[in-house]
């Protein structure tokens, strides 16, 4: 290859090769599961394409979409190279920042970058077929404009800020004008003002020319998210999320990448979006693990905004009432900048939190037929005070992180469980319409790989017919608070009711407006959501979430049950919350009962240090699967094997220590037909931890046969 051709092959803009009409080798990223780009011939007299655009080369026995990545670093094996068919884009598609940034993610993560290319990309950019092919023309789609509708929350701007939301917004305004990276950890309580701080901070990056990306953690948020910045800043302001058509989503993307969005708002894909000069990157709710990906590519949002922050020279604020330990602990050390903020706007007080303890009898008034008619996950004084609120004319809210009408089924003349045949977990009883009259109505379905079944069937055990439930879900305590206020105007928000995008910000509107008086749901209630008229909360069972295990357990819960119950008295009125539980005397309660997070993230620091986990310590989860039980087992326990015997000799260096523990079955041992394994990286070092896991994926092919899975998952937040 002549130095001429080489040469050009470089340059940033596409230009026509020589006259001697030489081939050119250009390397391509594909998405598929490999590390390395590809290598192909690009016939002479065409022009090059610039990194980042789109061509159609033959992969094997097929032709895929991939993406240009410049001329081979290294000559390649001497193989017979195939021909890049068509150059699909005349300019590149992903710009050169956002590249790096899909670089150093892929590197960190240990996930091909084809693939994460694929993550960052809308849909259909990356498709093969013909149809899609011929739909585009320069990297845009030829559709006619189908750009979403957000209506705005609301166009008023608060007249004054209080002292403290006055001194945050200073604070980011300094860090804004250094045009350098500066990340800050905004930890305002729940109702304190931190979305107007953020509103307005916004509006200074925008004044300076510079684009912003706000980040919330679940598409139930952007609701109300979306609603203040449009009611700010209108068009301009452009969202992604996963809850848009395809056709959507490229509508928004290429928005951004002309340049015709400054303002992007989104959940943890939006990380991808192809902003030009960020100079502003909120992460609200940071702490919440929505943020992580829990499959295939499993990245923390939250992390790469930090990344992206400091590629962009960004002010990064990440915002919560209730910090992740890791984030707290950064600030402490001074790694970000600490800024609280410790009262409610307008000068309201935090919700008063009383702890109902189940573990008490309670006497039951043989003069009052409705209380013997309670049903059992309503204790008295929760009841007593849903009344009160109603008689009032305010509204309630009633949490519960489990969905269903029933979530236990057994048969009581055999035992039988009524479990999944591909997932080893129990199945719940959905019963549907409230109306039905009839409990054989409704279904039993998995929550995991979505199996339903007849509901409450023979037994197939005994073929007895006394089928019974036990537990309770959402579903259950909707259709029971029906029955005890009939005239209540009840909705439920969890992931069974909500089906489109429209009725979840139905629901959330409707609530808001004072139209509802009784709002059930899961976690997606929990975070963000501003409703004046809600005084009481009430948590059905705080104990859930304490007992998974996890190393994080207390830490969620904590953050689960201050969340919800911020939301209560954040109008004129004061606002109070029932807890219920079987465990009143654990530290989570008592942090959560005096709104004292300090008071938690001591203790729950101690905990953390003693045992090594993170912040203290750093962890990659290798996760093995497959259909074969016994195969995936002694995948496992080989690859645990060359794990600890690479450990050695990485301990013998005198450095931080790396622990290798398991093999062993993931406490969900089976999800989907497919049996998991996994393996625990755990050191103070991540260097260590990734010299250990780059050694393991060097000898993967060898160890790993195809019909087993293995994954990298750095950072873990989930061991389950």
């Amino acid at each position: 290859m002549s130095e001429e051709c080489s040469s050009q092959a470089r340059d940033g803009t596409p230009v026509e090769l020589n006259s001697s009409g030489c081939n050119q080798l250009i390397d391509v990223v594909v998405p598929l599961p490999i590390y390395m780009a590809l290598t192909y011939i690009l016939s002479g007299h065409t022009l090059f394409p610039p990194k980042g655009s789109r061509v159609l080369v033959p992969v094997g026995r097929r032709n895929m979409v991939g993406v240009a990545w410049g001329t081979p670093a290294k000559e390649p094996p001497p193989v017979d190279l195939k021909k890049v068919k068509r150059i699909l884009d005349q300019g590149p598609i992903l710009p050169e920042p956002l590249i790096s940034f899909l670089e150093w993610t892929s590197s960190y993560y240990f996930y091909p970058i084809g693939q994460v290319m694929a993550e960052a990309l809308p849909p259909g950019l990356l498709s093969a077929r013909n149809r899609r092919i011929s739909q585009i023309t320069n990297g845009l789609p030829k559709s006619r404009d189908c750009r979403p509708e957000f209506l705005p929350w609301s166009t008023e701007v608060p007249l004054h800020l209080t002292k403290e939301q006055k001194e945050a917004f200073n604070t980011i305004c300094d860090a804004l004008a250094t045009r350098s990276y500066h990340p800050i950890l905004l930890h305002g309580v729940t109702g304190s003002g931190k979305t107007e701080v953020y509103l307005r901070a916004a509006k200074e990056c925008v004044k300076q020319g510079r684009s912003v990306l706000v980040l919330v953690p679940e598409i139930a948020m952007t609701t109300q998210a979306v609603g203040w910045f449009v009611g700010r800043f209108g068009e301009e302001v452009t969202v992604l999320h996963s809850g848009l058509t395809e056709a959507q989503r490229r509508n928004q993307w290429f928005r951004i990448k002309k340049g015709e969005s400054r303002i992007v708002v989104g959940t943890r894909s939006a990380i991808f979006a192809p902003l030009a000069d960020i100079g502003l990157i909120v992460v609200d709710e940071e702490h919440d693990p929505s943020y992580k990906q829990s499959e295939k590519f499993r990245y923390q949002a939250r992390d790469m905004a930090l990344l992206r922050g400091r590629m962009s020279e960004a002010t990064v604020i990440l915002g919560s009432a209730t910090p992740s330990v890791s984030s707290f602990k950064n600030s402490l050390s001074g790694k970000y900048q600490l800024v609280t903020m410790e009262k409610r706007v307008a000068k309201r007080s935090l919700p008063e939190v009383v702890v109902v303890d189940r573990r008490k009898k309670e006497k039951k008034d043989q003069h009052h037929k409705l209380e013997s008619a309670r049903p059992e996950w309503l204790s008295k004084e929760l009841k007593d005070a849903t009344e009160d609120t109603l008689a009032r004319g305010e509204q309630v809210l009633l949490f519960l992180n489990r969905r269903g009408f029933a979530t236990y089924i057994f048969c009581p003349d055999c035992g039988h469980v009524f479990r999944c045949p591909h997932c080893e977990v129990t199945l719940t009883w959905h019963r549907g319409d409230k109306r039905s009259k009839s409990e054989k109505d409704g279904v039993l379905r998995c929550h995991y790989c979505g199996m339903e079944s007849a509901a409450l069937p023979v037994c197939p055990q005994c073929m007895g017919q006394a089928v019974k439930t036990f537990g309770y879900g959402t579903e259950r305590i909707a259709a029971d608070l029906d029955e005890i206020f009939p005239n209540a105007r009840i909705a439920r928000l969890d992931r069974d009711t909500v089906r489109t995008r429209r009725h979840l910000e139905d629901v959330i509107l409707d609530f808001r407006k004072g139209r509802l008086d009784i709002l059930v749901g899961t976690q997606m209630i929990t975070k963000g959501h501003d409703f004046p008229g809600l005084t009481l909360v009430g948590i059905l069972c705080a104990d859930l979430s304490l007992n998974f295990p996890e190393y994080h357990a207390t830490e969620r819960t904590f953050q689960l049950l201050a969340q919800v119950a911020g939301r209560a008295g954040r109008g004129e009125r004061p606002g109070r919350v029932l807890i219920q539980t079987w465990l009143p005397d654990h530290y989570v309660l008592d942090c959560v009962t005096t709104h004292d997070f300090k008071a938690f993230y001591e203790k729950e620091s101690k905990f953390r240090k003693a045992l090594a986990y993170p912040p203290f310590g750093r962890l990659i989860n290798l996760r093995f699967s497959g259909r074969k039980k016994a195969q995936v087992c002694d995948t496992a326990g080989n690859v645990a094997r060359l794990a600890k015997n690479l450990a050695k000799g990485i301990n013998n260096t005198g450095g931080p220590q790396v622990e290798v523990l398991g093999p062993a079955p993931a406490p969900r041992a089976k999800i989907k037909d497919r049996y998991r394994w996994q393996i625990l990286l755990k050191s103070s070092s991540l260097s260590n931890l990734r010299t250990l896991c780059s050694g393991l994926l060097a000898r993967k092919a060898d160890m790993v046969p195809s019909s087993v899975r293995m994954e990298v998952d750095v950072d873990p937040y989930s061991l389950l």
